[in-house]
């Protein structure tokens, strides 16, 4: 996959996560920032497993 292609899925994942947590209402803010740091470190690793797997 293109490196512009690779890019273009990261902001989208970025924006689906980001108003999945917006959207909670049950949890405080706080709670919703950590899920969303996690969440992104999460999609760094598997987005650097597929840049390996493709060098």
């Amino acid at each position: 996959m293109p490196a512009n292609m690779l890019k273009i899925e990261a902001e989208l994942r970025h924006a689906v996560i980001d108003r999945l947590i917006a959207a909670s209402l049950t949890d405080g803010k706080p709670a919703r920032e950590a899920t969303l740091e996690r969440w992104r470190a999460l999609g760094g690793q598997s987005a650097a497993r597929k840049t390996d797997a493709n060098a």
